[in-house]
């Protein structure tokens, strides 16, 4: 610990100052980050790398950054869910399971071909590939929401491939480690898939019985911070349990979500639970600055820009084509494919999956955990600039057509 650490939070226990000074640095930097120009996202990511072990070493405790990190997304995962309307997610059936499965298996293979090409070996390749295929849907959503986007034809792409590749992310954890030390084999894979099929539609039953009389019987006889309280409890409850069955707790989170979106009380439960969304997204996104070394933007700046390039033009031609596919308008294509264009929150935790069973990306070890991480980072800083290019090129697409006509 820092001796400016310590002044700042003499005899505080750990998580309150930890907690502390990650919430002051965070509501610093979004503030900063609006005023020139900027969404608060990035702030947040620059000041978990400029407070983090690499830098100032305000906060140099790893486990509980990683701690910290997972609670913020199990809570984002819960305000996606609720964002999500069970029209919205009917609608975008073929959308989700057709152009989300060819997005990701595309991501994957172009990757895996393009890792070979270095002279990585194919489970490393295919592991490297699995990181990429995610794209943020935190991120993503968050800026849809806030443009105005989520139910237009380019939302509803991006929507749908989201909501896919967190599914998947069930899959990838299965897979990634029997691309490793600890083995497996097809058979291994396919009856865990189902295994998680059953417990996510055991879930999905279960919640639609329970959380609705839960919600009903609090709205009814308390009063909104005993609603605040309940809801929050049914989001970390649900999250909780589905780990006791090898899935995540993201995933609980989001499902439980959708179940109170589906419910009469999501408007309630979306306007109370909303002020606490910037509060986890900062935790969140801090904690993923904080394992940034800035040193390796600096000694590997040359393989941290060619990496950004690669995973933009991959993500923006698998994007593309499998919107494309399912014969998405051109302009939504384009918009979208520039849109999903980073890497997601969830291959963090694919990264940490595979370096215990001995895979690094690109077979580079530590730096190449470090490039992937600072890849990463870049990448959701530039997401709302990746944003406004696929805007651009909407707009562009459409003028021939409003010429036309």
């Amino acid at each position: 610990m820092s001796s400016l650490a310590v002044i700042l939070a003499v005899g505080a226990p750990p998580l309150v100052e930890e907690l502390a000074i990650t919430v002051v640095a965070t509501a610093v930097a979004g503030y900063v980050a609006q005023r020139v120009g900027l969404v608060s996202i990035v702030g947040y990511l620059l000041a978990g790398v400029l407070i983090g072990p690499h830098a100032l070493g305000l906060i140099d405790d790893l486990e509980l950054v990683e701690q910290m990190g997972e609670i913020g997304v199990i809570f984002l995962m819960f305000f996606i869910g609720l964002e999500l309307s069970e029209d919205l997610l009917k609608k975008m059936g073929s959308l989700m399971f057709g152009g989300g499965a060819i997005q990701v298996a595309g991501t994957v293979g172009l990757v895996t071909v393009i890792a070979i090409v270095f002279d990585v070996d194919a489970k490393t390749a295919i592991y490297t590939g699995c990181l990429v295929a995610l794209s943020s849907t935190a991120v993503v959503l968050k800026l849809l929401a806030s443009r105005g986007e989520t139910n237009t034809p380019t939302g509803s792409v991006a929507i749908a491939f989201l909501i896919f590749q967190d599914i998947a992310v069930v899959i990838l954890v299965l897979l990634i480690p029997m691309l490793g030390e600890s083995g497996g084999g097809l058979g291994d894979i396919l009856w865990a898939t189902f295994r998680a099929g059953i417990v996510i539609g055991l879930v999905i039953l279960v919640t639609k019985w329970v959380i609705p009389v839960i919600l009903n019987t609090v709205a009814e006889h308390t009063d909104d911070e005993e609603f605040l309280l309940v809801t929050l409890a049914l989001a970390a409850g649900v999250a909780y349990a589905v780990t006791l069955f090898g899935l995540t707790a993201s995933l609980g989170a989001f499902v439980a979500g959708l179940v109170v979106a589906a419910g009469p009380h999501r408007e309630k439960a979306t306007k109370t639970i909303l002020p606490f969304q910037a509060l986890f997204a900062a935790i969140f996104f801090a904690s993923i600055g904080m394992l940034l070394d800035p040193s390796t933007l600096v000694d590997l700046w040359e393989v941290v820009l060619l990496f950004c390039v690669l995973v933009v033009a991959v993500k923006v031609v698998t994007t593309g084509v499998a919107a494309a596919v399912l014969k998405t308008p051109l302009p939504a294509v384009a918009a979208s494919a520039f849109v999903l264009a980073q890497i997601g929150e969830f291959s963090f935790i694919l990264e940490k999956i595979g370096r215990e069973n001995g895979l690094t990306p690109m077979d580079r070890g530590d730096d190449g955990s470090q490039v992937f991480i600072a890849v990463t980072v870049v990448l959701i800083a530039l997401t709302p600039g990746l944003f406004a290019l696929g805007g651009r090129a909407h707009r562009r697409l459409k003028m021939p057509q409003k010429l036309a006509e």
